[in-house]
């Protein structure tokens, strides 16, 4: 098995922020227990500036991607 990539990894922790995003919505970790709420809400705490960062930095690739394409279209019409 290949490893995975930092970038595979920050969007498997973000896929997991998500999961754990429903799960703190959902009303059976507020009645299954105060602790397992505190629990999961902490953890969730601790990945969203991560996973906020990597998103960012993934829509700046995808923006700059963008600019570089419109640079070789302009370069290819003169």
């Amino acid at each position: 098995m290949a490893a995975l990539t930092l970038s595979e990894k920050l969007d498997q922790l973000g896929n997991r922020y998500e999961e754990m995003t429903q799960q703190l919505s959902s009303a059976e970790i507020v009645t299954d227990s105060s602790r397992a709420f505190q629990k999961l809400a902490k953890q969730h705490s601790e990945l969203a500036e991560i996973v906020t960062k990597h998103r960012e930095f993934k829509q700046i690739e995808k923006d700059l991607a963008g600019a570089h394409q419109m640079v070789l279209e302009t370069k290819t019409r003169k």
